[in-house]
């Protein structure tokens, strides 16, 4: 055979026996599956990684409007607000019957059109003119702004809070009490609030706050009343430790704290979670097995302010407060969670 004709003849050989066997095939998919296994929890982690970051920044810019607020009114984000019972809004000059406390309403853009207990429009809320371009600030007077109108929101909606399941399904399994309580067919807060994060509450049940109350707030209820019991509380808040009273943080860190259980993170397996401060910083806070067992067994009716480390709900530091009673001053806050506590 000339030598030309072998070296073709060879060349077709390889050409017949050039593709993957049934078992090099197996073999190469199995090491794609290994390489994946290995890779995804570390993808995952990135993930949740770069999430925790954008919503630290995210309460890093409602830290930084926390402080130019402070620094033109001389207050801090903890309010109340005059009302009709049980949620109509009250025209300027006239007289409610109910003050709620704004849990909700520091900032963030129109809520969902479901919500009714602590709905303000978008001017009422005091840190929006800090962080949108376009507030305005005529007062609510029962018309809410409809959906197709609503501005754009960003900074108060955690990247974990998706539309699909948000943030309240993890809770309601632990605590039996979904987040979206003020809206069940909402299941993320940021749709229904306007936002994905939640004030501090525990400024309310602080013995000097309860005493300005009833000092302030007398039959009839007026704007002028209210907004001096608010001018109170700042003077009241603003003599607190700054840099460990938090003014805003993922909503199951105050369901860990309302329920005494350690809920785990927005974007951790654990107890961690994100939070602003007074002083303008944000952080993460967490929740310990130790904190839990000093706090002892939730008892649906009392709420009590609680601590950790590195974090502060209320400013009273004497060691015996318990239940929000302080001086035979009873908690006046009357509207009650799912669960039969105070909200």
């Amino acid at each position: 055979m000339p030598i030309n004709q072998h070296v073709v003849s060879r060349h077709r050989q390889f050409e017949a026996n050039d593709g993957f066997t049934l078992v090099e095939l197996l073999v190469v998919i199995g090491i794609i599956a290994l390489l994946v296994a290995l890779l995804l929890p570390a993808l995952n982690a990135a993930r949740r990684a770069a999430a925790n970051a954008a919503c630290l920044a995210n309460l890093h810019q409602i830290g930084q409007a926390v402080i130019m607020y402070k620094s033109d009114t001389g207050r801090v984000p903890f309010f109340c607000v005059l009302r009709n019972s049980p949620w109509q809004p009250v025209p300027p000059g006239s007289a409610g019957n109910t003050v709620w406390w704004t849990g909700f309403s520091q900032g963030g853009m129109t809520t969902h059109s479901s919500i009714s207990i602590g709905y303000m429009d978008d001017g009422a809320k005091p840190l929006n003119k800090y962080l949108y371009k376009h507030v305005y600030e005529d007062p609510w007077l029962g018309i809410k702004v409809n959906a197709d109108t609503r501005s754009p929101r960003d900074v108060w909606r955690c990247p974990a809070d998706d539309p699909g399941e948000g943030l309240g399904l993890g809770s309601s399994k632990a605590t039996g009490v979904p987040l979206n309580y003020l809206g069940p067919s909402v299941l993320s807060p940021y749709e229904l609030y306007g936002t994905s994060y939640m004030c501090n509450r525990g400024f309310l049940y602080d013995p000097d706050v309860l005493n300005a109350y009833y000092h302030c707030i007398s039959s009839p209820v007026t704007y002028d009343k209210v907004d001096y019991f608010n001018r109170s509380v700042s003077k009241i808040v603003l003599r607190w430790p700054s840099a460990e009273i938090y003014v805003t943080a993922e909503i199951r860190f105050l369901w860990s704290i309302f329920y005494h259980q350690a809920l785990p993170g927005a974007h951790s397996r654990q107890s961690i979670h994100n939070a602003a401060f007074l002083d303008g910083h944000a952080a993460p806070v967490s929740i310990s097995s130790a904190d839990i067992a000093r706090w002892g067994n939730y008892v649906s009716g009392r709420y009590t302010p609680e601590y950790g480390d590195g974090w502060r709900e209320y400013g009273y530091s004497g060691g015996s407060f318990k239940g929000g009673v302080s001086a035979n001053r009873s908690v006046p806050w009357t509207a009650s969670d799912p669960a039969g506590g105070h909200d």
